[in-house]
C-alpha cells in the first residue's frame, strides 16, 4: 500500500495502541498541504519529519532527537522529577482531514506512574501548522513545568546554516542570532545539553522569528494565547555545543556516534493541581516571506482580532514632547514646590511643549512612601497641586502625574503593619529584595543607605487602594498618569491571596489591574490617558506611550507592530542634539529633562537645545501625520547612501557648507559608507505618501543620495531645523549638517 493510501486510511479510522512495539510496527502519519509535508509518529506523536515546500528543506535532519513534550512534577523528594514524552505510550491517535490528536492517559517518569492526562493536536491551516493542547493533572502534586510544543532533531531551516533569529527586545530587534552554527548558548549546571532561551514578557511579543537571508524567507514560532502569562522560547544543542567560534556544531567524526541537533520547546510553568486543566492555546509555525517585519504584521493581525484598540482621538499620543522634573527627592531635599514647578512649565511652552510629567509630588517624594500617593504637605499639599494644575491647564497645557502601580517601600509604617502580607512570594514562601534608588547624598546614590522596594502581588485590597488614590489624581484635575515600573511581570508568584496561577499573577494579572485603573479614571475625565514603563504588548491598548523602550538609535518593535504606539527618547544633556534626532527619526516623544530633573528649560545652559527642541517640534506639528502618528515602516521601503562628491576640473567650485541641495551635473560620486547616516521610513495613514527621516550622528557634515522603494518618486520637499523648505529631485546628493536631521517627504 502507498504512504498516501495508508494516510486516507488513517484518517478515516482512529489509531489505538496498548503497547509502544505494537506502534512501532505501524508507518508514520502524514499531514501535507501546499505549504508543508509532516510526518508523526503514531507510537509517541512526536514529528520526525518537517518539510518546508517552499524551500525544499526537512527541519529535522536528525530523527533521532524527534521530541513531543515534556511534564515537570516536583516531587517532595525529589524535585526534579520530569516526566519524558517519549516515554510514553499514546493512548488514542485520530487523523482526521489536516488534524492529528493525540491522546495519553497516565504518565511515567523514574519515581512511578502519575495520573496526568494530555490530548494534544497538530494541524495545518494554511500556511500555518498549530499546536494546542489540554493538560489535565489528577496528581496530589502540582505540574511546574509543561514543555510543548517539542521539535527534535532540527539541523537547518533555510538553504544552509546561517539563518538567522530576531527576538522583539524592549528596545530592538535585529536577526543577530546564528542559531544553527554559532549557536549561542553553553551548557549550564546541571542541564542536559547546551542550552539558550528567552522569556515572554521579556520579550516584549511572544514570537521569534527565524530568518534564511538566501530564500529570503522566515519561520515565524508565536504563542496565541489571550491570556497573558510567563512561558519561555527554549532550544537545546545536543549533545553539546563545541565552544569553537568557527561551529558550535559537532560533526558525526567528532560527536562519536551521539545524534547532533536541536530541540526546540515552548515552556509553560502551569503550577495545575488535583482536578485542574491547563488549555494551552495556540502555538503557531508560519513560514513566510521576508523577515521578521512580515511575522511581526502576522502577529498584529492576530493581536487585533482579540484587543482592539484605537488610540486616534488619544491628545497624549498626539503629542511629540514633553518636559518632566522631580520636584522632591527622597532624601527630603525639595528641588521646587508646586508653583514653581507651574512656572517652569510656562517656562517651557514657548519651545514647543505642552505636556508635562510631574515627579515626586506625593507624600514622601520620588522612590518613597508608596504606595501612600497624596500630595507632599512640604511643598504646597492638595491645595498646591491643584494650584499647579489650574496653571498649566490655563496656558493651554496637560499634566501627567508620576505614579507607580505594585511597588511598596518597605521602610514605611504603612508597610509593616499592613501591607507585608501582599507582596510577591517566591516559591518558598520568600519576599525578594527587589530594588532601590537614591538622589541627593552620595550613600543613597551609591545604594549604601536608601529605602528598599519590594513587588506587591496584585490583589484586590492593593488593587483598591490604588485605584482610589489614582482616581483622587484624577479629580485633582491631572490628564493622566505616568505610571512607573510595570517592567516586572517576567516572574512567577506563589502569594497565597492571589487569584491567579503564579505565571499569571503578574501578567494577566497586572493588565487587567492597569485595565481597571484606566476605566476607573477616566469614569472621572473621559480624556484622561496613560503612559507607562511597560514592557508587555498586552498594555499597549490601555497605554499610549511607553516610557523608555528606546536605546541609541533604536526602538522597540512595537513601534513597528502598532504605528499607534510610540515611546519616550529622554534629553538630559544641554547639548545632546543626536537624542532629539533620533527622537524624530524613531517617531519617539521627546522628553527633556534639564540638569537630569532638577531644572527649568529657560536655564542659560539649555538655551541651545531649547531653540533646537522648538524648530523640531515645529516640523513635527506641520508633519505630525507622516512622522509622528502615521506608520512606521522602519528601514523599509526606501533607502539612502552616503557618498562622496568629487568635481570635475571644469565644474563650478564646491558649494558652501550652507546648501543642501549639491550639484552634481559635473561631478563623480562615489559611495562612502562611514556609519554616521542613519534613516527611518514613515507614511501618511490618509495620503498613503511616505517620508524618510535621515539623521548625521557625527561632527561633520556629510553628503549621501536618496530613493524610494515603494513607487518611482521624482521629487521630494526637504525639511530641516532653521532652513526653509527646499525641493529635491530624484538623482539630487543632499548635504546634511553635523548632528541634525532632515524630512524628505514625498512629493
Amino acid at each position: 500500500m502507498s504512504l498516501a493510501a495508508v494516510s486516507i486510511a488513517l484518517s478515516v479510522l482512529p489509531i489505538s495502541r496498548t503497547a509502544q512495539a505494537d506502534a512501532q510496527n505501524q508507518p508514520p502519519l502524514v499531514l501535507q498541504n501546499d505549504h508543508y509535508r509532516l510526518q508523526i509518529d503514531v507510537g509517541t506523536g512526536a514529528i520526525t519529519s518537517f518539510l518546508v515546500k517552499a524551500t525544499n528543506v526537512d527541519m529535522i535532519g536528525e530523527p533521532r532527537l524527534a521530541a513531543n513534550f515534556r511534564i515537570s512534577l516536583p516531587l517532595p523528594d525529589y524535585q526534579a522529577n520530569y516526566i519524558d514524552g517519549m516515554q510514553q505510550t499514546s493512548s488514542k491517535v485520530e487523523h482526521k482531514d489536516n488534524t492529528v490528536t493525540v491522546s495519553f492517559s497516565g504518565m511515567k517518569s523514574d519515581k512511578g506512574t502519575h495520573p496526568i492526562d494530555l490530548t494534544y493536536t497538530i494541524a495545518l491551516a494554511g500556511d500555518q501548522v498549530v499546536f494546542r493542547s489540554k493538560l489535565t493533572n489528577n496528581d496530589t502534586h502540582p505540574i511546574a513545568e509543561f514543555w510543548f510544543p517539542r521539535l527534535g532533531g532540527w539541523t537547518r531551516f533555510g538553504a544552509d546554516r546561517m539563518s538567522l533569529v530576531a527576538m522583539p527586545w524592549y528596545t530592538s530587534c535585529s536577526h543577530s542570532v546564528y542559531l544553527f552554527k554559532h549557536y549561542p548558548g553553553g551548557m549550564g549546571l546541571g542541564s542536559e545539553a547546551a542550552e539558550y532561551s528567552s522569556e515572554y514578557p521579556t520579550m516584549v511579543m511572544p514570537w521569534w522569528s527565524i530568518w534564511d537571508p538566501t530564500t529570503n524567507r522566515s519561520l515565524y514560532l508565536g504563542y496565541h494565547d489571550t491570556t497573558c502569562r510567563l512561558s519561555t522560547w527554549h532550544t537545546y544543542l545536543y549533545p553539546n555545543s563545541t565552544g569553537s567560534g568557527a561551529d558550535a556544531f559537532f560533526t558525526p567524526q567528532q560527536a562519536g556516534g551521539q545524534p547532533v541537533g536541536l530541540v526546540f520547546s515552548h515552556v509553560r510553568y502551569p503550577f495545575i493541581r488535583a482536578g485542574e486543566t491547563l488549555d494551552s492555546g495556540e502555538f503557531v509555525f508560519r513560514v513566510h516571506e521576508g523577515d521578521w517585519h512580515r511575522g511581526a504584521k502576522l502577529y498584529r493581525q492576530w493581536f487585533m482580532q482579540h484587543f482592539p484598540f484605537d488610540k486616534s482621538k488619544s491628545w497624549l499620543r498626539r503629542q511629540s514632547a514633553w518636559f518632566t522634573s522631580i520636584i522632591y527627592q527622597p532624601e527630603d531635599r525639595i528641588v521646587a514646590d508646586f508653583d514653581t514647578y507651574a512656572r517652569w512649565c510656562a517656562e517651557a511652552q514657548p519651545f514647543g511643549i505642552n505636556t508635562f510629567e510631574l515627579i515626586g509630588w506625593h507624600k514622601g517624594g520620588l522612590e518613597r512612601g508608596y504606595p501612600e500617593y497624596v500630595p507632599e504637605e512640604k511643598i504646597g499639599g492638595r491645595d498646591g497641586f491643584r494650584r499647579a494644575i489650574a496653571s498649566v491647564h490655563k496656558q493651554g497645557g496637560r499634566i501627567l502625574a508620576f505614579v507607580n502601580y505594585n511597588i511598596l517601600d518597605s521602610a514605611t509604617d504603612l508597610y509593616k503593619e499592613k501591607l507585608r502580607p501582599f507582596t510577591h512570594q517566591d516559591s518558598f514562601g520568600a519576599t525578594p529584595n527587589w530594588m532601590a534608588w537614591g538622589e541627593s547624598t552620595l550613600l543613597a546614590r551609591k545604594g549604601l543607605c536608601v529605602r528598599r522596594h519590594l513587588l506587591s502581588s496584585i490583589v484586590p485590597p492593593i488593587e483598591k487602594m490604588l485605584e482610589d488614590y489614582f482616581v483622587d489624581v484624577a479629580k485633582d484635575g491631572a490628564d493622566g498618569l505616568q505610571i512607573d515600573k510595570l517592567l516586572v511581570s517576567n516572574l512567577l508568584d506563589f502569594n497565597p491571596l492571589n487569584t491567579r496561577k503564579p505565571d499569571e499573577a503578574l501578567n494577566q494579572g497586572l493588565v487587567d489591574g492597569i485595565a481597571r485603573v484606566y476605566d476607573k479614571c477616566r469614569a472621572v475625565n473621559p480624556e484622561f490617558r496613560l503612559a507607562g514603563e511597560a514592557l508587555v504588548d498586552r498594555l499597549v491598548p490601555y497605554i499610549d506611550v511607553y516610557y523608555r523602550a528606546v536605546g541609541g538609535f533604536s526602538i522597540s518593535p512595537l513601534r513597528y507592530t502598532f504605528p499607534e504606539w510610540t515611546a519616550c527618547y529622554h534629553v538630559s544633556a544641554p547639548r545632546d542634539f543626536n537624542g532629539i534626532n533620533a527622537a524624530v527619526m524613531l517617531g519617539a516623544v521627546i522628553c527633556v529633562e534639564p540638569q537630569t530633573y532638577q531644572a527649568s528649560l529657560a536655564n542659560p545652559l539649555y538655551k541651545d537645545l531649547a531653540a533646537y527642541i522648538r524648530e523640531t517640534e515645529r516640523i513635527r506639528a506641520e508633519l505630525r501625520d507622516t512622522i509622528f502618528t502615521g506608520d512606521y515602516f522602519d528601514t523599509l521601503e526606501a533607502g539612502i547612501t552616503e557618498v562622496s562628491v568629487a568635481l570635475n576640473a571644469a565644474s563650478q567650485p564646491a558649494p558652501p557648507a550652507s546648501e543642501v541641495v549639491v550639484p552634481v551635473g559635473s561631478a563623480t560620486i562615489k559611495p562612502a559608507p562611514s556609519g554616521a547616516l542613519l534613516f527611518r521610513v514613515h507614511g501618511n495613514q490618509q495620503t498613503g505618501r511616505r517620508a524618510v527621516v535621515v539623521i548625521n550622528t557625527s561632527q561633520q557634515d556629510r553628503v549621501y543620495t536618496w530613493d524610494f522603494q515603494h513607487k518611482k518618486v521624482a521629487e521630494v520637499q526637504l525639511y530641516a531645523p532653521s532652513q526653509p523648505m527646499l525641493a529635491a529631485k530624484a538623482g539630487d546628493a543632499l548635504r546634511i549638517k553635523a548632528e541634525r536631521f532632515q524630512v524628505l517627504l514625498e512629493k
